[in-house]
């Protein structure tokens, strides 16, 4: 497993566990504003898919 953060070619510049860690961090800022339960939820589950993901690129990069 290549630990480096160099995105593949292809891929967008938030593809690195930085930048999913950080997008997961916005959903879940976001999630009390949203107007609706379920979007709520919505957003929480965003939030635990890039994390996820983001332990997958590099299982040492710390959730925020």
């Amino acid at each position: 497993m290549d630990l480096d953060q160099t995105p593949q070619p292809g891929a967008r510049p938030d593809d690195t566990a930085d930048g999913l860690r950080e997008q997961a961090a916005v959903c879940r800022r976001l999630a009390p504003t949203a107007r609706t339960r379920a979007g709520t939820n919505a957003l929480n589950a965003l939030g635990d898919h890039f994390d996820e993901r983001a332990g997958k690129l590099d299982p040492s990069s710390q959730r925020r």
